[in-house]
């Protein structure tokens, strides 16, 4: 009987310990695993001509040579650059990570938030001059209104903690139905800019596709309240960075948690890295101990659906774009 072989490509951040991966080998002695790096790849081609699963980041050169494959399971959140990519073959499966970065996705967000709710970078600076002095300008969560724009995976549980400490929780949904019950009120998509005027906090958990490119555009940032919180921990080019950048130095907003930027490692020249409103993190939201815990935990999963023939796991719509 033909075993299945699949490819674990180690790039980027996928990186996973020796020992989960000779755990997945042992929950699985019908299949091939073959575990190597990227730059690898040439080498042992010949070997991987007949591998049906490939985890990781596929290259346009490794998606040509590879002429068996079934199912792509990428390490990430977005899809994007692939979902649309001519040299992934319709009939290959696509999967993604949906579900691995929720719990410190969601941390991330609201440590963001509390960040700025205690003026903690304001105190940090002070601390490096050893300078003594309280700071009026403190908000509190509890009596805020939090809205979280993609209600998804990191945006659900951000509502869900964010709700835990009191706050008005309201949210934008591509489709809304009945909102869950840590949100007071779901807002369908063509009445985001009712959300932005109500909210203290202004949750970004969106992914990248062509419908959500620029989605914060200028002329929505003009109907953010004034005084309010920018938080993004979904992807940097749904922001309008210039138009960003001129409501933070108008003094329109209070500050911005930018986990993601339009481009990224953000240049040096960007005025956002000297701006005393503004918090960056480096695309940090999936940094977690249980991070490759979680994601072999999902493919485990998958891969025994695979197996049996069954409906995958966190299948991407192309023409959605995740």
């Amino acid at each position: 009987m033909k075993r299945t072989k699949v490819i674990l490509c180690r790039s980027g951040d996928y990186d996973p310990d020796v020992k989960l991966v000779r755990q997945l080998a042992d929950e699985f002695p019908e299949v091939t695993f073959v575990d190597l790096r990227k730059d690898e790849f040439l080498a042992r081609q010949e070997e991987l001509l007949d591998a049906e699963v490939f985890v990781g980041w596929p290259t346009r050169e490794q998606l040509e040579a590879l002429p068996n494959l079934k199912w792509v399971q990428l390490q990430s959140a977005g899809a994007n650059g692939y979902t649309n990519n001519p040299y992934l073959r319709e009939d290959v499966a696509l999967t993604n990570a949906s579900g691995v970065f929720n719990v410190p996705g969601a941390e991330h967000a609201l440590a963001l938030m509390l960040a700025f709710a205690r003026q903690l970078h304001v105190h940090f600076d002070q601390q490096q001059n050893k300078r003594w002095k309280r700071n009026p300008l403190c908000l509190e969560i509890q009596s805020s209104t939090v809205g979280v724009i993609g209600l998804g995976g990191i945006g659900g549980e951000t509502a869900k903690r964010a709700k835990a400490l009191g706050a008005r929780v309201v949210a934008v949904k591509r489709n809304p139905d009945a909102p869950p019950p840590y949100v007071d009120r779901l807002y369908p998509i063509e009445e985001v800019e009712e959300l932005l005027a109500v909210s203290d906090f202004v949750v970004m958990a969106l992914p990248l596709t062509e419908e959500t490119r620029g989605f914060l555009h200028a002329d929505r940032i003009a109907k953010i309240k004034r005084g309010a919180v920018l938080i993004n921990v979904g992807r940097g080019p749904t922001v309008d960075e210039r138009a960003l950048i001129q409501a933070l130095q108008e003094g329109a907003l209070f500050g911005a948690g930018l986990d993601v930027t339009e481009v990224e490692p953000l240049p040096e020249e960007s005025p956002l890295w000297g701006m005393p409103n503004v918090i960056i993190t480096s695309h940090s939201v999936g940094v977690s101990p249980r991070k490759e815990e979680r994601r072999m935990e999902l493919l485990s999963a998958n891969l025994r659906r695979f197996l049996a023939g069954e409906p995958l796991h966190n299948l991407v719509d192309r023409n959605a774009g995740y």
